[in-house]
């Protein structure tokens, strides 16, 4: 019975095979885990050591760099990085220095990877305080502070240091105890296999040697001497007969097939190797590559068809060498050519090659021979060097531009060391090219400036690697002028910094122009103060500022009293002598630690107090700053006298911003004009009221009179001689929903500015022409109205005032029944169109009368061109002629002579019987006021008229009006 039966020996061979796979499989498997264990501990054990290593690098060229040390900071930089890799491996798991670091896993290792982290991070802050303070100090910064601040750093450096090598060092004890656990396993698998695999070998060599071994021991050794080279070796037949076969003709024909392949790989091999490397070099070369056979491209690159704009194959089958060259230069190619000599060196040209579409462009060209006989092969490369040529006919005229340049320009490396500078830096700065190289640029040393504007420079430059700005220096000859820069920086293809540019540019001239122009536009000419628009800019200012510093300020506004009338009789020039001297007298009582003073335009000049300014501080001022101006002024030999009205208000309390603050204070100063000038006044509430009241009656004025709003008046006149009713005062009022019945004082000089003075006025003349004819035609049929005439109408193109007679023709209502009063004021200054009305108005029969007259002069003058039959004194001489004597004596003057120019005297405003008897007692015809009788609404005036009539007397006096006393 025998073991090499042919199934028997492919059952052995396959149990033999199997029992190996699982063998060297298993011990494999078992091997790499637990050796990979261990190499993980062992790596993180080691990322650790190298962490502690790195760390102590670091803190040690950080203490260098605090104290002074010149360090390349990248150093510094990229052992950062390696600690922030690492740290980061441990975490998560990366490449250390080429290995791959496994996360850690184990909980009390893990454990410390935090407290790691953070004491990483102090540390590494440090070392960027540490950086960013060696960027800005200078050398004097270095020794001055050496001892102190950078000793504090040295032990903070040494403090952080020392606690992350202590927080290193916890994370390594935990780990080399775990190293030591995992080889002790490993070692012990190790051993386990050894055992278990010599187990299973000795059970196959037993199996295998009684099944197969013995019977091809014979077999191998014939095969070893066949390896050897002895081709004539027999084997000796044993075994089973299958295995003598095969084993024969195995080796007779195994020896023949191998030296045959060998050959063979060999060849093709070769052939591959050098077509690969052709055919990479052709189509990765910048260069284009091609070959010649018989004069004709028998290979093109694809650089080469793209350089002259074909394709491969259109060129490798029409075309040559000399097509693709300029026409006027193919002859010379050719002639190289033909005259390449023993072929054994490289033929170079350069000349202008012609592309597809006729451009021309410029090559440089080398070929070389290959071969010899007929078997000669061409070789070249073609390159476009249009680009180099420019290039270098660019750098050309960049230097001859950087010689040349009007501009200075100045080229420096990254941290801004200078290298080399043109002729017009030495001119602009006094410095020659040897006394500025290797020194930093002044631009970028700190000293003129502070934080605020170098840290945004420097920001600018490292992230966007460009800086424009303007900089003020000294010239070598101690000269300040100030300078445009505009810094690029050019950069490497790793994106590191080559150089940096610096154009500068000197801008004195234009500095000194711009200041000029600027004085010019920001301060009055004629007194040199500050104008409008610098003291808007300022006044915003001090608002920002005392909202920030929570410091009050204070404004002042002044207007000078009557300036107009020294202009008007001195002129223009004195007007203006006079408005210089107040400026000074302004600057003279202010300050301008504390003070701006500023002219708006005209006669009016404000001032900005600021340190916070007391009520009684401010009173003090404004009366100082009254009591100057109001000293005369010798100008051009003229004495003049004139005062100020001032207004004040306070910021923020009387205003939220600038334009409420200067509208508040011009209210005051209104306000102190109208108490009577050369005085001051502090703004207050009401006054915001009433102007907030003007502005909605501004507002609401032409809804009011569709909305029936206005109703009128009637303020009866007596007669001082019967003490009858002689006319009617029509007096028009606004009953406003809100602000109540409102006089026309308030609201006429909005409806002359928003041109419903003629609507108005046309409503008043119908109404009141309207109920004069039913009074008339019921009541008291010689009655008469007066109504008071806007000068806003009367002066107007079209006034209205032609349907008034229109009105009283249609009503049978003679033009004498009217009478049209005129303020005193208004009779200065009318217009000739004015007088040619009054004139018709006259010729029809209406009557004029003068009121609001004060001392009557003016009215008696304008009376002798002006038909007027009566004079009305305002109130307010009413008034004065129970206190002043003088007033009394200058009042009956006015009433003769108007009696002599044939006027009559009617007297307003009287409130008391000792006025009356006055005003009777120097001839006064008639007058009205509340202690005669208050103005009464229509009902009112027609029931006095009734009860004047119930009485049945013609002659019935007023019950508060006696006989009359004898006049003389």
């Amino acid at each position: 019975m025998t073991i090499f039966r042919f199934p028997g020996l492919r059952a052995l061979s396959i149990a033999f095979y199997v029992v190996m796979l699982v063998f060297v499989l298993g011990n494999t498997a078992v091997m790499v885990t637990a050796l990979s264990r261990y190499d993980r501990v062992l790596d993180q054990t080691m990322t650790l050591d190298a962490m502690r290593t790195l760390s102590q690098k670091v803190a040690v060229r950080a203490m260098q760099l605090s104290d002074g040390g010149l360090l390349q900071t990248s150093q510094i930089t990229q052992e950062t990085q390696d600690l922030d890799q690492a740290l980061l491996a441990l975490e998560r798991g990366g490449v250390v220095n080429d290995r791959e670091i496994s996360a850690l896993r184990q909980p009390q290792a893990r454990q410390l990877l935090p407290k790691i982290q953070r004491d990483w991070m102090v540390l590494k802050s440090r070392l960027r305080a540490v950086i960013l303070a060696s960027y800005s100090q200078t050398e004097s910064t270095r020794d001055d502070s050496r001892e102190n601040t950078f000793g504090i750093q040295r032990q903070w450096i040494a403090d952080d240091a020392n606690a992350l090598l202590t927080s290193l060092n916890t994370a390594s004890d935990v780990l080399v105890p775990l190293l030591r656990k995992e080889k002790s396993q490993a070692l012990a698998w190790i051993a386990s296999l050894l055992l278990v695999a010599s187990a299973m070998l000795l059970l196959v060599f037993v199996l295998v040697r009684r099944g197969l071994v013995l019977p091809l021991t014979d077999l191998r050794r014939a095969v070893q001497d066949l390896t050897r080279g002895n081709y004539t070796t027999r084997i000796v037949p044993a075994g089973a007969p299958e295995l003598v076969q095969i084993a024969q003709n195995y080796n007779l024909g195994i020896q023949q097939v191998h030296d045959l392949l060998t050959q063979m790989h060999e060849k093709q091999v070769g052939l591959e190797r050098a077509e690969i490397i052709f055919q990479g070099l052709a189509a990765n070369a910048i260069v284009g590559i091609f070959l010649l056979a018989h004069d004709r491209f028998s290979f093109v690159s694809q650089k080469m068809a793209d350089i002259f704009g074909y394709d491969p194959d259109e060129m490798i089958r029409h075309m040559t060498l000399l097509s693709v060259i300029a026409p006027r230069e193919r002859y010379l190619v050719d002639e190289a050519l033909k005259s390449g000599g023993d072929r054994s060196t490289t033929l170079r040209f350069e000349r202008h090659g012609r592309r597809k579409d006729g451009s021309l462009f410029d090559i440089e060209v080398y070929i070389t021979w290959v071969g010899s006989g007929q078997d000669t092969a061409v070789i070249g490369l073609v390159q476009d060097i249009t680009e180099s040529k420019q290039a270098e006919s660019s750098a050309q005229l960049a230097a001859i531009a950087y010689e040349n340049s009007s501009e200075a320009i100045v080229i420096t490396d990254a941290t801004g060391v200078i290298i080399d500078v043109n002729p017009a830096y030495s001119r602009m700065t006094g410095y020659w090219p040897d006394e500025v190289a290797g020194e930093q640029l002044l631009l970028l040393r700190p000293g003129r400036h502070n934080r605020d504007f170098y840290d945004p420079m420097w920001h600018a430059i490292n992230t966007k690697g460009r800086w424009e700005g303007e900089y003020w220096l000294q010239r070598k000859s101690g000269e300040e002028y100030a300078q445009r820069v505009v810094l690029d920086t050019a950069w490497n293809h790793d994106g590191s910094v080559n150089c940096r540019v610096v154009m500068l540019s000197d801008i004195t001239q234009k500095k000194h122009i711009e200041a000029t122009i600027w004085h010019q536009a920001h301060h009055d000419p004629l007194t040199g103060l500050p104008n409008r628009q610098y003291f808007n800019e300022r006044l915003n200012v001090l608002v920002t500022e005392s909202n920030q510093n929570e410091q009050p300020l204070a404004l002042l506004f002044l207007d000078l009293d009557l300036f107009k009338e020294v202009n008007d009789s001195l002129g223009h020039g004195i007007g203006d002598q006079l408005l210089i001297e107040v400026a000074q007298r302004l600057r003279d009582c202010t300050n301008t630690d504390q003070h701006f003073v500023a002219r708006l335009g005209g006669d009016e000049f404000v001032i900005a107090v600021t340190d916070n300014p007391s009520k009684s501080q401010l009173d003090t001022l404004c009366q100082l700053i009254l009591d100057s101006i109001t000293e005369p002024y010798l100008l051009a030999g003229n004495r003049v006298r004139i005062s100020a009205s001032l207004g004040v208000a306070l910021y923020p309390q009387d205003a939220t911003n600038a334009e409420t603050l200067m509208r508040h204070v011009d209210m005051a100063m209104y306000e102190a004009k109208a108490a009577g000038r050369n005085t001051y006044y502090f703004f207050d509430q009401s006054m915001r009221d009433r102007v907030n009241m003007q502005h909605d009656l501004l507002t609401a004025l032409p809804q009011a009179l569709q909305a029936g709003q206005f109703f009128l008046l009637y303020q009866p006149v007596y007669s001082f001689e019967t003490g009858q009713i002689l006319k009617a005062e029509v007096l028009l009022r606004w009953r406003h929903p809100i602000f109540g019945v409102i006089s026309p004082m308030e609201f006429i000089p909005f409806a002359e500015e928003r041109q419903l003075i003629k609507p108005l006025g046309e409503w008043v003349f119908q109404q009141a022409i309207t109920q004069l004819g039913f009074w008339r035609e019921t009541l008291a049929p010689d009655l008469r109205l007066t109504i008071n005439i806007s000068p806003g109408q009367f002066g107007l193109a079209q006034s209205g005032l032609d349907m008034v007679l229109e009105l009283l023709d249609s009503m049978g209502i003679p033009a004498d029944s009217l009478s049209l009063e005129f303020s005193e004021r208004m009779l200065l200054d009318l217009s000739p169109l004015a007088q040619d009305r009054l004139r018709t108005l006259h010729q029809s029969g209406m009557r004029f009368s003068i009121g609001a007259v004060s001392v009557g002069l003016p009215a008696l003058l304008a009376s002798q061109q002006l038909s007027f039959e009566i004079l009305k004194l305002e109130p307010q001489v009413t008034k004065e002629i129970c206190t002043s004597n003088t007033a009394l004596v200058v009042c009956e003057s006015v009433v003769q002579l108007a009696h002599r120019l044939g006027m009559r005297i009617v007297a307003e405003g009287i409130v008391s019987q000792d006025q009356y008897i006055r005003l009777q007692a120097m001839g006064c015809d008639a007058g009205q006021g509340y202690w005669l009788d208050q103005p009464l609404s229509q009902a009112a005036f027609e029931q006095r008229l009734r009860d004047l009539n119930a009485s049945n007397k013609p002659n019935a006096n007023h019950p508060k009006i006696g006989p009359l006393p004898q006049r003389t």
